[in-house]
């Protein structure tokens, strides 16, 4: 009785145990999904403001270029530069997303194996549920042996009074009950065997 209800308890918390791994993980699993939109979003803002840098430095390379009287090749190579310069920002910022993504897969699947671990610990306290036993004997008042002995002087008793009750075949026998009847017209004496239990008849002659 004590080991079915201590393992009802055990089951008790390893239901509680689950429920708070469980949420643990749905809480970790969320915290790194806001990382990576908050990365996301940055990245979208800083790629806007480089555009716009962008824009800015090509109108001032062009007015410049116009009061200098710069044109052609020089004013087309400044051009470029200031684009390849955003370019650079650009790939710059997507492997950081890139990274991020990564370092962000990585760390859920380390909380998923980190529930596995926890939820196969907590599962090995209750795997193995009890069996109720068999009621156990009755305590013995007597001891067996004595119990044994009893039975042989009884059958012993029992046999001796059925050898007794057989009689002596060596001693004078005793006789039964007596007394007369008539049989066909005769009168006769009759004594009752004490062993057989049947008539002993004599017929008187006249």
């Amino acid at each position: 009785m004590q080991t079915r209800t201590t393992y009802a308890t055990k089951k008790v918390q390893f239901e509680q145990e689950v429920d708070l791994a469980n949420i643990a993980a749905q809480r970790a699993y969320t915290r790194t999904q806001i990382q990576l939109n908050n990365a996301r979003s940055l990245a979208i803002l800083e790629n806007q403001e480089d555009f716009k840098k962008m824009l800015s430095n090509e109108g001032m390379i062009e007015a410049q270029a116009a009061e200098r009287g710069i044109r052609g090749k020089s004013l087309a190579r400044q051009l470029v530069q200031n684009s390849g310069n955003f370019g650079i920002s650009q790939a710059m910022r997507s492997r950081g997303l890139a990274s991020a993504r990564y370092q962000g897969k990585e760390a859920m699947a380390d909380v998923n194996r980190q529930l596995k671990t926890q939820l196969n610990r907590s599962f090995s306290k209750v795997a193995i549920q009890p069996i109720q036993d068999f009621a156990p004997p009755p305590p013995q008042m007597e001891s067996p042996g004595l119990v044994l002995m009893m039975g042989m002087a009884n059958a012993l008793g029992e046999g001796l009074g059925g050898m007794s009750g057989k009689g002596d075949g060596l001693g004078t026998p005793k006789s039964g009950p007596s007394g007369t009847g008539m049989s066909m017209g005769q009168n006769y004496g009759y004594v009752t065997d004490p062993t057989f239990g049947h008539q002993i008849r004599s017929f008187q002659s006249y």
